[in-house]
């Protein structure tokens, strides 16, 4: 692959790469320089240092991508577009319905796996990206929480 720098400022994966590492940088100058202060060690305060560093290496890995040719083109349908920011919406809001319900566990597997059906161009071809990631993201989203940094999560019906 070769690098493809002349495009780099049309594709919109740029600045959306750029956007995550910059929202990332603040939260992290946030927590360093801010109001509040973590403390040593892990613990309830280690997420969001973790989730603003993830943030920033998902920036990184999509500008790069960019750089690359490999980040989608300006979208063609605008009502596909604003369709799937709604269903996206809905989708969220469900979460937090199913949370009492089912527990905060299954409802982040099933909120992922739907925004992967959704986002995903032909989903049950690519059934390991749409089904077994968000699978495996709400695993470690449950042993980060529950065994790592001791916060408990809701529980539901299911788990």
């Amino acid at each position: 692959m070769k690098p493809q720098f002349n495009k780099l400022l049309t594709r919109q994966d740029t600045y959306t790469g750029f956007v995550a590492i910059a929202v990332g940088a603040v939260g992290l100058l946030d927590i360093a320089y801010g109001n509040w202060r973590p403390g040593a060690g892990l613990g309830p305060h280690a997420f969001p240092q973790l989730a603003y560093i993830t943030l920033i290496c998902a920036g990184a890995v999509i500008m790069i991508e960019a750089v690359f040719g490999k980040s989608d083109d300006h979208p063609e349908n605008l009502r596909l577009v604003l369709s799937t920011g709604v269903g996206l919406v809905a989708i969220g809001m469900g979460m937090f319905w199913l949370i009492g319900k089912l527990g905060l566990a299954v409802s982040v597997a099933i909120t992922l796996i739907g925004a992967s059906f959704l986002l995903t161009r032909d989903p049950l071809r690519h059934w390991p990206s749409t089904i077994v990631v968000p699978i495996v993201a709400t695993l470690v989203i449950w042993v980060l929480f529950v065994k790592l940094i001791n916060v408990p999560l809701p529980r539901g019906l299911l788990f």
